[in-house]
């Protein structure tokens, strides 16, 4: 009886230590490599009022672009190297951002309020065929003005009730955010999570945030 008990226990232990054997280990998804230039940096708190927005592409040879309700400047010049982000102007680092996992988990900007992170680019324009509801608020105001947003390509159009054909030309940022002059005014738009975000100053010099969410 003793036997059959001990042969019993050897059978269980080698099954055990066969499905061990069997286990085959999952290796874990490598992770894709980080590249700057797949990213803009979308900033606020720089601008001319705390919530517009401020945009730097990141071009080839250590070259950045800034978009800003001001217009875009080309001067600038940037450097990642170790997980840390310079961006300089005239040779003087502006701002200094450290970046794990593909955020920013620190930066040098001492201005408060200020907020910032990178958002990926995309192969193709995210915002073209797309309808977006949403409305403005001027600085300093509770109150939004509805409007409606609806993209091509290379053109929008804005209404508050029925969208005409798209015929107010834009450039793009990236696949992910336009910027447009029309009249005088200036708009900045960026996908982020799904959201269309904007920035608007009008020629009187007063400035819009917008929000805006796909129809």
């Amino acid at each position: 009886m003793k036997t059959l008990k001990i042969i019993r226990i050897l059978f269980i232990l080698g099954s055990f230590t066969a499905c061990k054997k069997d286990k085959v280990d999952t290796p874990e998804p490598a992770q894709e490599p980080f590249a700057i230039t797949d990213y803009v940096l979308v900033e606020k708190g720089l601008g001319v009022d705390d919530n517009d927005h401020l945009i730097t592409t990141f071009e080839l040879q250590g070259k950045a672009i800034w978009y800003t309700l001001l217009g875009y400047l080309e001067g600038p010049k940037y450097t990642f190297e170790d997980g840390v982000l310079k961006i300089y102007l005239g040779g003087t680092v502006e701002r200094e951002f450290k970046i794990e996992n593909q955020k920013i988990v620190s930066h040098s900007v001492k201005f408060q309020p200020y907020s910032c992170q990178l958002v990926k680019i995309s192969k193709s324009n995210v915002l073209d065929g797309n309808t977006y509801n949403g409305g403005w608020r001027n600085e300093g105001s509770l109150i939004v003005s509805v409007s409606k947003l609806k993209f091509t390509d290379t053109h929008y159009a804005e209404a508050s009730l029925n969208l005409p054909v798209p015929n107010n030309e834009y450039k793009s940022l990236k696949n992910i955010g336009a910027y447009s002059r029309i009249n005088n005014v200036n708009t900045l738009w960026i996908l982020i999570n799904g959201k269309l975000e904007g920035s608007r100053k009008y020629e009187s010099g007063n400035i819009a945030i917008g929000d805006f969410n796909k129809q």
